[in-house]
């Protein structure tokens, strides 16, 4: 875990997102029961005005809010930050019971990340919540049907850093694995876990927003090295979906602040077409930083006491079309880069 992350105050969110019908409210089921999350509140984004998904999760010890349109663009002007607000001042003033973790299920039509942008940019929820991890549920059964026909699904499953596969007793075994397979063609940066009736280790859903883990073994065969120091990068890995994750080398002794700014820099630039950065670099100070961005949205860099050597000074980024201005992160911290 981040050593920031260890001593942080804020609450934990775990973003629970996948397509319709994949097992969203489950998954819900399962954790609320779980000690892990038994004093979570839950916020339900329901598609259509009848709030059907927070009927289906039960015996819920904490609060639960439903936000009725399910649309994130609604969300981004106001619907979930008031909502996040209001959760919050009222656990302060004791209106609502205690709570030290929060739960959000998407809607199944959502892209997730207008909603970790509004968490990790908004000033008062970036104050009181932290992404504690992003969880997509993959309908074992139809999932490749959802993969081929929508892109709200391609982008639920880029952006997570656990990808969870349901309905597996429904699937044969080759289906499984060829989905497997199409996933971290995907992502991969997230681990792969099959489930039986929403139910999973809670551990696996907590503090995985975080960089250095490390890639599941079975990840690795994805990358295509090639060394060409502090300016190479790794071929991206194309496939059908037209979604594509890139390694780059990045090279240490940057200044913190820096750092930060041309990630920030290539975030822009790249105009929400990078839906997940994740990295970690050597800074100038001779501490480890984590690097997170979603979409136009860079995370503040992180301390990390530690990284298994071959992630320092690495960065992948997962995108929907091939990212630009790499030279803004491959660059030596002297050089004073200005895209063209």
């Amino acid at each position: 875990m981040p050593l920031a992350a260890a001593r942080d105050p804020r609450l934990p969110v775990t973003l629970i997102t996948g397509f319709l019908g994949a097992g969203k409210s489950t998954l819900l089921n399962a954790l609320v029961r779980d000690p892990a999350f038994a004093d979570a509140a839950v916020l339900i984004n329901e598609f259509g005005n009848v709030g059907i998904d927070s009927a289906l999760v039960r015996d819920i010890p904490g609060e639960v809010v439903t936000l009725p349109t399910g649309c994130v663009c609604c969300a981004l002007r106001g619907e979930m930050i008031d909502a996040l607000r209001d959760l919050h001042f009222s656990r302060v003033r004791g209106r609502v019971p205690e709570f030290s973790r929060l739960l959000i299920e998407t809607s199944g039509l959502a892209d997730p990340a207008p909603i970790l942008a509004t968490l990790l940019k908004e000033p008062v929820l970036a104050s009181v919540y932290r992404i504690d991890g992003i969880a997509t549920v993959v309908d074992g059964e139809h999932g490749e049907a959802h993969l081929d026909q929508r892109a709200e699904a391609r982008a639920q499953a880029a952006i997570a850093d656990r990808l969870l596969i349901s309905k597996a007793d429904r699937a044969d075994a080759a289906a499984l694995d060829r989905l497997k397979t199409r996933l971290a063609g995907i992502n991969p940066l997230a681990e792969i876990v099959t489930m039986r009736h929403g139910e999973v280790a809670a551990a696996l859903l907590t503090g995985c927003f975080d960089p250095a883990r490390p890639l599941p073994p079975q990840r690795h065969h994805h990358d295509h090295p090639h060394d060409h120091g502090h300016h190479g990068h790794d071929h991206p890995h194309d496939h059908r979906d037209g979604i594509a994750a890139t390694a780059l080398s990045l090279a240490s002794g940057w200044p913190r602040a820096a750092l930060e700014s041309r990630v920030r820099l290539f975030l822009s630039l790249n105009d929400g077409r990078v839906l997940r950065l994740k990295g970690i670099v050597r800074c100038a100070d001779g501490a480890l930083h984590a690097l997170h961005g979603v979409r136009h949205v860079a995370y503040p860099a992180q301390p990390l006491d530690s990284c298994p050597p071959e992630l320092e000074n690495r960065v992948v980024l997962i995108s929907d079309t091939p990212p630009e201005h790499l030279e803004l992160l491959t660059g030596q911290p002297e050089e004073n880069v200005i895209p063209g």
